[in-house]
């Protein structure tokens, strides 16, 4: 409490003696978006385990076919135009058109998580991530079965609510290549 006091007394000092800007507000918004979109900045690099490293690559040789799998969306992005949909049509379109087998009943699957993030008001940040997931057995454990990401790339948009269904597809797509490019290093035709 006594630190909210002395807070206050400052600004209130530094404004009359014209060392504080007269809308504190603006500064606190401020403070709070920079502080907001580092958050979602650092998380999926802080938690970044999986990449497009030859390792990693080396896990889509003799790929034959996958499922394509949407995250759930929040809603605030549904209501801004995007659906789960339209990203997976977007996704398979892409791996369609490479020559990357779809099935809906593949064991393997890629799959696309979107993260967001809105102060008040102001532009969306998302953080878009694809990868692609595949079962597994355990050295130690050969009864021991899971499916876990061996592949993935990521992407950090910043967008205005009036374009961000436009530019998350053009993201998506980015993406999306970019599996493909990887895809093909490793299973040249």
């Amino acid at each position: 409490m006594l630190y909210g006091v002395r807070q206050r007394a400052v600004r209130c000092s530094a404004r009359r003696h014209g060392s504080w800007p007269a809308d504190s507000r603006k500064i606190d918004s401020m403070h709070s978006r920079t502080v907001l979109l580092l958050a979602v900045l650092g998380v999926p690099m802080a938690m970044k385990a999986v990449s497009d490293a030859p390792l990693d690559r080396a896990t889509l040789r003799d790929l034959k076919s996958v499922n394509v799998i949407i995250d759930p969306l929040d809603p605030e992005l549904v209501k801004q135009g995007l659906t789960q949909e339209i990203l997976q049509t977007r996704i398979e379109d892409r791996l369609r058109d490479a020559g990357i087998g779809l099935d809906k009943s593949a064991k393997e699957f890629v799959g696309l998580r979107i993260m967001q993030v809105r102060a008040q008001r102001g532009p969306y940040a998302l953080c878009l991530s694809i990868g692609v997931y595949q079962p597994v057995l355990l050295v130690r454990d050969k009864n021991l079965k899971t499916a876990t990401q061996t592949w993935e790339v990521e992407t950090i948009l910043l967008s205005d609510p009036k374009v961000l269904s436009r530019e998350s597809l053009n993201s998506v797509t980015e993406l999306a290549d970019r599996l493909v490019a990887a895809y093909r290093s490793v299973n040249p035709k």
